[in-house]
């Protein structure tokens, strides 16, 4: 059937399927092609937005060129008026601001010192806007400091003495607490296994380190301690005087207290080996290092050994044997690199220089005096060597070229010889009880006198400052004479010292002339110290019990701060002496 346009039922139907295919299909087509936008979109960048950040870029390199150094960027105000900036013109006074004028100007100043000329804004420029108020100040008074404030003295040498208390030693450290003794010697691998109860100490092992200083060197220095009080010197020259100590100080140092003396017993200074032999018989502390030397004989070899002093261990340096060749006296030379050694029993000794690592033997061309070098001094300038020979006769060496120079003539045989502090005069000591006052530089013999009561000189010592000479004789008597009295032909002792009852064989005076050891090897525990100038002797040393057996050599070393006993027992004793401050 058809209807009024003709159509049938079934077409009709048929152009409404159509269209809407058609139309379904124009929606699909619609859709695809906005998703290919959005997608054309994502990858294709805004270039609008591109080119603005281009320009702004491009705009913010252009003022950067122009805009002078530490200027404000004024990128984001383009387009506005631009009003004048009142911090670049402003006479601008003191304030509690937080930028002052007086910066502005010091911080160009700064700039131009690194960079040279820029453009800077004139800080002196005249004012053309309203100026920024300022900020009333309160007082301060100057006197009271704010808390927190740095003090005028940066040391705090002034502090009370509740905060000096506060303060702590600045090599301190708290992480120390922590660090024991067993762990600091299983780190050691050379002689594991054989430190003994160190091996396992739950000691701290900063207190260890603490009690061998103390052992070594005494209490605590001055210049450490926490609590002294330093007067505050304005002038120049009292800043000196305050740090130059007692070189310069008109006092001078403080005095030995007599009677009692302050010390401590250390370890053998030859602890490490015992090998020098049975009998020591030369101690020397060396002038230049912290070192010892310790010579003996044993039958008929000698045998020296150089030790590291501190009191505690006392290392063992080195060791040099001498076959057949029993040592009967030691010394270093002056400059510390070189010792030399005399027996008995040949007419040649020996040099040993430490650097080198070698002995040198001088021989002694005289067969009639082969017994001339045990027993020898120097001299101390360091130059002339002194062997006391047989027949009364002194023979000189030069401690440079070791040849001999000369010999000396004495009305008898000498036992011992000293010197004074400048090596110009040489007095000797012997058989026959009489002093020999010897010219050096002409090598002469100028004056001579009696000890009182001597039968045979032993030993004689001068104190390094010039003023006593002691004389010790074989009945155990030492006689003190003041050098000011040595002119006469018959001088006095200004004191006698009767406390060894058997022959004196030996005398030191300590390098400050405060001590006087005195010792007798034909005794056991015969020996003495005496103070000056009081004359006295010490009553505790040595103390009871103490085992020094019969002394051969006794040594000050330099300082005054260790003596040093060799014995017959094949040890050297060694004592801290707390009154003087270091080796």
């Amino acid at each position: 059937m058809k209807n009024k346009s003709g159509q049938t039922k079934n077409g009709n139907k048929d152009g409404q399927a159509n269209k809407k295919s058609k139309i379904d299909q124009s929606n699909m087509n619609k859709g695809r092609s906005q998703e290919k936008m959005k997608a054309k979109s994502k990858k294709r960048p805004n270039t609008q937005m591109k080119n603005l950040s281009k320009q702004n870029r491009k705009a913010g390199m252009k003022m950067a060129k122009k805009r002078p150094a530490f200027s404000i960027d004024t990128v984001g105000n383009r387009g506005k008026k631009k009003k004048t900036d009142v911090w670049e013109t402003v006479r601008y006074e003191a304030t509690n601001t937080f930028v002052s004028h007086r910066e502005i100007r010091r911080e160009r100043e700064l700039v131009e010192d690194l960079f040279g000329d820029v453009d800077l804004p004139d800080a002196d420029a005249k004012v053309q806007g309203d100026e920024p108020k300022s900020i009333a100040q309160p007082k301060v008074d100057k006197k009271k400091k704010a808390p927190g404030s740095i003090p005028n003295d940066p040391y705090d040498l002034q502090l009370d003495d509740k905060k000096t208390a506060e303060k702590k030693p600045v090599w301190v450290d708290e992480d120390d607490d922590n660090i024991r003794v067993k762990d600091v010697m299983a780190n050691m691998s050379k002689m594991r296994g054989k430190r003994g109860a160190r091996e396992v100490s739950d000691e701290r092992y900063e207190n260890m380190l603490k009690e061998k200083f103390e052992l070594a060197m005494g209490s605590t220095p001055e210049w450490a301690q926490l609590d002294r009080k330093i007067e505050n010197d304005s002038d120049d020259e009292g800043d000196f005087n305050r740090r130059t100590g007692n070189y310069i100080s008109s006092e001078g140092p403080s005095r030995l207290p007599k009677s009692v003396l302050e010390y401590k017993m250390l370890s053998d200074l030859n602890r490490a080996t015992y090998a020098e032999g049975a009998i020591i018989k030369g101690v020397e502390f060396n002038p230049v290092f912290q070192v010892a030397l310790v010579a003996g004989f044993s039958k008929t070899n000698g045998s020296a050994s150089l030790f590291q002093v501190d009191g505690l261990h006392n290392h063992k340096i080195q060791t040099m044997k001498f076959p057949r060749f029993p040592i009967k006296c030691a010394k270093f030379f002056k400059d510390g690199r070189r010792f030399v050694v005399g027996s008995d029993l040949y007419g040649h000794f020996f040099v040993y220089d430490m650097e080198g690592g070698k002995e040198i033997m001088i021989p002694w061309n005289k067969s009639e005096d082969r017994k001339c070098m045990k027993q020898f001094v120097i001299s101390p300038d360091g130059e002339l060597l002194f062997f006391f020979g047989s027949k009364s006769l002194i023979h000189i060496f030069d401690t440079k070229t070791l040849s001999h120079i000369d010999t000396l003539q004495a009305s008898e045989e000498v036992t011992s010889a000293t010197f004074n502090s400048s090596g110009t005069r040489m007095y000797t000591h012997g058989n026959g009880g009489d002093v020999l006052t010897w010219d050096i530089n002409n090598r002469v013999c100028v004056h001579k006198f009696y000890d009182d009561g001597c039968i045979d000189g032993m030993s004689i010592a001068l104190s390094p400052n010039n003023q006593y000479l002691a004389c010790g004789s074989s009945s155990g008597i030492v006689n003190i004479y003041d050098t000011a009295d040595l002119t006469k032909d018959t001088p006095l002792p200004v004191k006698v010292l009767d406390k060894l009852v058997t022959s004196v064989t030996s005398l030191t005076f300590n390098p400050s002339s405060e001590l006087l050891a005195m010792g007798s090897h034909f005794k056991e525990n015969a020996f003495k110290l005496v103070h000056f100038p009081s004359m006295t002797y010490f009553t505790n040393f040595p103390r009871e019990g103490t085992n020094l057996a019969r002394v051969q050599v006794t040594r000050f070393s330099p300082n005054g701060g260790y003596i040093a006993a060799g014995n017959n027992g094949g040890t050297v004793r060694l004592f801290r002496l707390k009154h003087y401050g270091s080796y």
